[in-house]
């Protein structure tokens, strides 16, 4: 579990107490405070678990290329070391949320190549 999973779970829960004690007391302020919060609890909880399920994805990726190495030697294929996918697994980690962008706009870029414009 990624810190700021645990942290966001802290930021909702406190959130819930504050606008349950805003509800009880008939405090509006406290109330709205408390929303907000279980708000940005959320978000960072879910920041996390992308940030946790693209690293993983990108070491996954990285052992995969990896384990071609025995393929590549028994064939007299080049293995290179230094490569594209242990480079782009290491800024996934390290940006997470550029990581996801990317990938949002690759997936979109190829949607449009693959179905085409619409015909009118």
């Amino acid at each position: 579990m990624d810190e700021n999973e645990i942290e966001g779970a802290a930021k909702d829960i406190g959130g819930k107490i504050k606008d349950g004690i805003g509800g009880l007391t008939g405090d509006e302020a406290l109330q709205a405070e408390g929303k907000a919060d279980q708000v940005a609890g959320t978000a960072q909880k879910l920041y996390g678990a992308a940030k946790e399920s693209i690293g993983a994805a990108a070491d996954a990726a990285s052992e995969a290329f990896s384990s071609h190495k025995p393929h590549c030697e028994a064939t007299g294929n080049p293995y290179v070391e230094d490569n594209l996918l242990t480079r782009a697994s290491e800024m996934a980690k390290a940006q997470p949320l550029l990581a996801m962008l990317g990938t949002a706009v690759a997936g979109y870029a190829l949607a449009v190549l693959f179905h085409g414009r619409s015909r009118r």
